[in-house]
């Protein structure tokens, strides 16, 4: 039977040819015992050592021969004592000269390096700020050293504050703190989901940051009227406020009319959507004609008094020409009967409409009425800027409307729901996704009852041209789509990288999937022939 090993100060003693001094993996390594405390003094042996992972230890040789190994290993030390002593001073000498001398060197390098002046350092956290944002950045920074707390607190690094991600208590003493310690200077705050927050906070806000120029209150279901006055009052720089999905006070007829009013030319952005409203129509009307730089509009999921919000297009064009982007998404609007010839003006800057309605809502049939060829031509009559449009769940707008729309480099299309591929319009879809496939980064045609004939030759003509599609992704899930069409897809659109295939009733089992990155290429290698 094998002796157990000795145990010395350190532990047992290591395997020469396998010594681990550190490991990320301590459950694997041969690591220090953790607890020495009943070891006695160590002493070396050549014979004898532990193996690692459990191995068998080396049998200790005999105790005769140990003690003569001894015996002349004392001898030769003594004989060899002076000689030893000589040369292990000079060592040691030789050893001192060297560090004493690298030591030097290494403090006169440090010497001719000075430090970064405060200055660069607050230059490099704004570089950095711009870059990924105030917080958590600045709160984490301040943990390092004295002067990059100092640094951190700087009121020029708090210009753009995002607390809408919960780095910090959403209550009305974390506010206040921040509006006394760092907000001075502040010109963007983000209160999304800050339910607690009361209007007292809010007004302490517009007392302690005059310099505001966008604020977002959204999801602030306690904030009041008073609080909204307040604020477009004692912040003469607001120009973006979002108010969307908040208490029916802070969005009453009253309070937007004193909004409007008092911000009229310098209103940039205005996102009132998921509220309720009354006479909304005369606020529309108010809007056209006192906000003439707005350029953000977002009414999306807004539930009026009135069946419908008749919206006089023209009217609407005229006196909010800069507009960029219309979100108007599951909101009964419905536009006027033009009766009377008036000059075009269209939205010529317009990047973005939303039009979308939902069809899981009982109204959802309801809400799109309105939406048809007649209002999208007159509301896209020189928007030739367009990027996205979204008509998902429109019921009256057909392949034919969209055909003769003016755009001409449409990124994002989705037509997700949208009864358009009526069998009078058969003959139009194809020729309106070959107008676009030269721009088209997004497409959504999913949940369509397209036959497999007319998509296939759409699929097709959208995957093969003279210019390489720039597609990225494809949503087809729900629809009659067959295994050719998707090879074209993937053989033929090199930027693709997502493919949505659910519920597609043409495709064989295990490719009815949505397919995005690592499935997504192999989806791919397997189709690529």
């Amino acid at each position: 039977m094998p002796r157990k090993p000795e145990r010395g100060i350190l532990g047992y003693k290591k395997d020469p040819k396998n010594q681990i001094l550190f490991s990320f993996n301590v459950r694997t390594g041969d690591e220090w015992p953790s607890d020495d405390s009943d070891d006695s003094d160590y002493v070396p042996d050549d014979g004898l050592y532990c193996v690692s992972d459990g191995q068998a230890m080396k049998h200790s040789v005999n105790a005769e021969t140990k003690k003569k190994q001894l015996l002349i290993k004392n001898r030769k030390r003594k004989k060899n004592g002076s000689t030893a002593t000589k040369y292990n001073e000079t060592s040691a000498s030789k050893k001192s000269k060297c560090t004493s001398q690298t030591e030097s060197i290494v403090a006169e390098q440090h010497d001719n390096v000075p430090p970064l002046p405060p200055e660069i350092w607050l230059k490099i956290f704004g570089f950095v700020v711009d870059r990924i944002g105030a917080l958590p950045f600045l709160c984490r920074a301040a943990k390092v050293c004295h002067m990059w707390h100092e640094l951190s607190c700087h009121h020029s690094l708090w210009q753009k504050v995002d607390l809408s991600y919960g780095w910090i208590k959403a209550r009305d003493q974390t506010l206040l703190w921040l509006c006394n310690n760092r907000l001075s200077q502040c010109r963007s705050i983000n209160l999304t989901s800050w339910k607690n927050v009361t209007s007292s906070a809010i007004k302490q806000l517009a007392e302690k940051c005059p310099l505001l120029e966008s604020v977002n209150l959204s999801y602030c279901k306690k904030l009041s009227s008073e609080a909204v006055t307040m604020l477009v009052d004692s912040c003469p720089h607001l120009a973006e406020i979002d108010v969307s999905f908040t208490s029916p006070d802070a969005v009453s007829p009253m309070c937007l009319g004193h909004l409007i009013g008092t911000m009229n030319s310098r209103l940039r952005l205005l996102n009132i959507a998921g509220n309720h409203f009354k006479a909304f129509g005369t606020l529309v009307t108010y809007l056209m004609t006192s906000c003439s730089n707005l350029e953000h509009l977002d009414i999306s999921n807004a539930n009026f008094s009135s069946d419908f919000v008749s919206l006089n297009i023209e009217k609407f064009q005229i006196g909010c020409k800069k507009l960029k982007v219309i979100r108007f998404a599951n909101s009964k609007f419905r536009a006027t009967i033009q009766r009377q010839q008036m000059e075009p003006h269209g939205f010529s800057d317009l990047e973005q409409l939303s039009l979308a309605v939902s069809t899981t809502t009982t109204t959802g049939s309801n809400v799109g009425l309105g939406i048809d060829d007649n209002f999208i031509s007159r509301l896209l009559l020189t928007s030739t800027q367009l990027r996205l449009l979204d008509l998902r769940g429109c019921g009256n707008v057909t392949c034919e409307g969209l055909l003769h729309l003016p755009i001409t480099n449409l990124q994002q299309l989705y037509i997700s729901q949208s009864p358009i591929a009526k069998s009078n319009c058969y003959s139009d879809f194809e020729p309106m996704i070959q107008k676009w496939r030269h721009s088209l980064i997004e497409l959504d045609l999913s949940w369509n009852s397209y036959p497999a004939e007319i998509l296939h030759a759409a699929l097709k003509a959208l995957a093969i041209g003279c210019i390489k599609s720039p597609l990225e992704s494809i949503n087809l899930a729900g629809t009659s789509v067959k295994m050719k069409s998707v090879k074209y897809i993937l053989q033929n659109c090199p930027s693709l990288n997502s493919i949505n295939l659910t519920s597609c009733r043409g495709l064989p089992r295990g490719i009815k999937r949505d397919f995005s990155g690592k499935q997504f290429l192999q989806l791919q290698r397997d189709h690529k022939t």
